[in-house]
């Protein structure tokens, strides 16, 4: 009974130390659509998307959601992640030449061409109006490489408590691994709005861009269409789309000294309709619905990673791209992130004292047995 005990231990050690709380909430891990409806507050609309949340940006205060902590694909909506991670190592007036491997990169592409010279600022522009892939890459590179910022990516991630978002690379595009959540979307953009120069860049509707070859310009333009057909109030903030994830979305508006965040997955009317019908419910029910949860608030900022930590974070880059991009899950945490590793050893050590003891204790009774 004690040994059983004991491996009863271990195996608590052992276990997810994932608990039944629910980051912002237990009422957000409803894969249904969720919402309180005070009297005469209109009911929730049709919207066709697998997942989606909307909140109040002020007060964090979730005002409806459906599955919103269910980790899914993210496509380009991710791009808000890195300019979050690449934006405060870097200034808009850095230079940056352009490579084969930004240049080569397949989807969305602004058109850099390699050996050409380019300003930050205009490939900010490209990451969030057109959201070219190719400019997520150069701004990662201008931000001294894309495993850096990808870690920073995942650092960020941890510090907003958007634990269900795992990034692989800067542009969103389909990978192993990579996945995010509505919630963690909007705690994204949430966070991302709240700099001059991540709300600059998700407002634009059009900007003029550096042509391929010469000194020219020509313009492009944003791929949201709340901000191109003057939607009141839009501020913007991101679109996606890929094979795996199909259509996400991520979209603020102010109204009236309110700001409401929406994020959609798996959107299978058009984006346009689905996060129009969120947003205009949210602003017509205002204090008629009374919150489910909440977008918590960041963490304080995460320490550097000890000396020990560093020197194996270099020996790792040695490793091909791919690889690299598997072993960083090692300090981040997966789908869902609910798992403390730090509880998981302590639980594992505790039950290791737990088992030591008690079979020196049966070593002992034996021994007395046969004196």
């Amino acid at each position: 009974m004690a040994v059983t005990g004991a491996l009863g231990l271990l195996l608590v050690g052992l276990a997810p130390a994932a608990g039944a709380e629910t980051i912002g909430g237990d009422r957000l891990s409803s894969p249904r659509r969720t919402v309180e409806l005070l009297p005469g507050a209109d009911p929730l609309p049709e919207v066709w998307a697998a997942t989606w949340i909307i909140a109040d940006a002020e007060t964090g205060d979730v005002l409806a959601q459906k599955g919103s902590h269910i980790p899914r694909a993210p496509a380009s909506t991710l791009k808000m992640l890195t300019a979050l991670a690449a934006l405060p190592g870097t200034s808009t007036q850095d230079r940056y030449v352009a490579t084969e491997r930004a240049a080569g990169i397949y989807g969305a592409r602004v058109g850099l061409r390699p050996g050409k010279e380019y300003s930050l600022d205009d490939l900010w522009y490209a990451v969030f109006l057109p959201s070219a892939n190719d400019a997520a890459i150069a701004v990662a590179q201008a931000n001294g490489g894309v495993r850096k910022t990808v870690n920073q990516m995942n650092d960020v991630a941890r510090q907003l408590q958007a634990l269900d978002t795992v990034a692989r690379n800067t542009s969103g595009l389909d990978i192993p691994g990579q996945v995010s959540s509505a919630y963690d979307l909007a705690l994204i953009a949430r966070a991302g709005l709240a700099r001059a120069d991540f709300a600059r860049y998700a407002k634009a509707v059009t900007w003029k861009f550096p042509d391929v070859k010469g000194k020219g310009k020509h313009r492009i333009y944003t791929t949201n269409r709340l901000l191109m057909h003057g939607y009141k109030g839009m501020i913007g903030v991101k679109t996606g789309f890929t094979s795996q994830a199909g259509r996400t979305y991520v979209g603020a508006a102010r109204r009236g000294g309110r700001t409401l965040i929406v994020a959609l997955m798996g959107i299978s009317e058009s984006s346009e309709s689905a996060a129009r019908k969120l947003l205009d419910w949210g602003f017509a029910n205002t204090g008629a619905v009374v919150p489910i949860g909440t977008l918590v608030d960041p963490l304080p900022d995460v320490p550097q990673q000890p000396a020990a930590a560093t020197a194996a974070s270099k020996a790792t880059s040695a490793a091909p791209a791919a690889r690299a991009d598997a072993t960083s899950s090692l300090t981040v945490p997966g789908p869902g992130g609910r798992t403390n590793a730090i509880l998981w050893g302590a639980g594992i050590v505790a039950a290791a004292m737990v088992t030591a003891s008690i079979l020196a204790a049966v070593s002992r009774r034996r021994r007395i047995r046969r004196s």
